[in-house]
């Protein structure tokens, strides 16, 4: 979906562009004033032709911001400000816009006169407002280029049955993902180690019928109000308000992961009022170093004691995206 985003140049380097490549046109004639004539013609089009491309490829490239799903709105306003993206493409599309209108309305005298000094001022001026204009916009390109290099790396997201994986930070998250799928996220033993949205796919064959499952694993969170968590709890919020039909939620029960029970299960009482329409597995993992007297499914990444347990309770949960389509 993002893949196709063209890199977006700085204005000095479209305009270093632009001109390089109309220098290299030379047009051939018998008449040396037709010569002249018809190259400076050609180099103008070039130049602005290319220039006003260029422009048009940026904005038309790029999604449409109030089409794409609401999950990805949302990570482009935490990571970006969906506003001021608005705000940059709308005046990047005025400078197409305005540089058309100039060559526009000035090419028409350069094909009237037979005059090469003042086919050479036409040519300049031509150049100069076009410049002009495209530096005006040259701050919304470098923030156009920065969502770019952002956007393009954005995980494909499908619409298919999903689980998001969620908790505090350092509790498994990312080595449930791992042992359940082919994805491979970074796991290190600090807080905030997943400040990305990781996604994985896991398969079962039934009879003539594969079912396909989504994994997403979350960055982690902590039990605290919505206006006091940072931009990679965000996205995990983000992961579960738009994608989860289950949430998978870990709980750390060695308290190695740096944070007490007491806060893991108080964040899990949030999300169990907030996030109402999904159905929701608690897992404890680290099973191989401490087991609670719970009901809690009990598994361990290290040995993969109970994650059979969790694949198959996943699985039978899997019409739960039907239920939702038809509702």
């Amino acid at each position: 979906m993002f893949r196709h985003i063209p890199i977006v140049l700085t204005a000095d380097k479209i305009l270093e562009s632009s001109i390089r490549n109309s220098r290299k046109i030379k047009i051939n004639d018998r008449n040396a004033l037709y010569k002249k004539k018809k190259t400076i013609i050609a180099r103008t089009d070039s130049f602005s032709t290319s220039i006003i491309s260029r422009l048009e490829q940026y904005v038309k490239k790029f999604p449409s911001i109030d089409n794409l799903p609401k999950f990805y709105q949302d990570i482009i306003d935490i990571k970006i400000d969906i506003n001021k993206l608005k705000k940059s493409l709308g005046a990047i599309d005025w400078a197409r816009k305005t540089c058309q209108m100039i060559y526009s309305t000035q090419s028409k005298s350069l094909q009237k006169s037979k005059k090469i000094n003042f086919l050479m001022q036409k040519q300049k001026e031509i150049y100069g407002r076009i410049s002009s204009v495209v530096k005006q916009v040259d701050s919304d390109l470098l923030f156009l280029a920065k969502a770019q290099n952002i956007i393009k790396d954005f995980p494909e997201i499908q619409d298919i049955l999903t689980v998001v994986i969620a908790g505090y930070p350092n509790v498994g998250k990312s080595s449930v993902l791992k042992c359940l799928s082919s994805a491979k996220p970074k796991i290190s033993q600090y807080p905030f180690t997943t400040k990305e949205i990781h996604v994985g796919h896991m398969e079962r064959k039934e009879k003539y019928y594969k079912k396909r499952i989504q994994l997403i694993d979350t960055p982690g969170l902590l039990d605290r109000p919505s206006p006091e968590r940072n931009d990679i709890e965000k996205q995990a919020i983000a992961a579960l308000s738009n994608l989860a039909d289950i949430i998978v939620f870990i709980i750390d029960p060695t308290e190695t992961c740096g944070y007490r029970l007491v806060d893991q299960l108080k964040l899990l009482s949030q999300i169990k009022k907030t996030f109402i329409q999904s159905k929701i597995i608690i897992v404890e993992n680290k099973s191989d170093l401490k087991k609670e007297d719970t009901k809690y499914l009990k598994i361990s990444c290290e040995t993969r004691q109970g994650l059979d347990v969790l694949v198959n309770e996943i699985f039978n949960n899997y019409e739960i995206k039907e239920k939702k389509v038809v509702e």
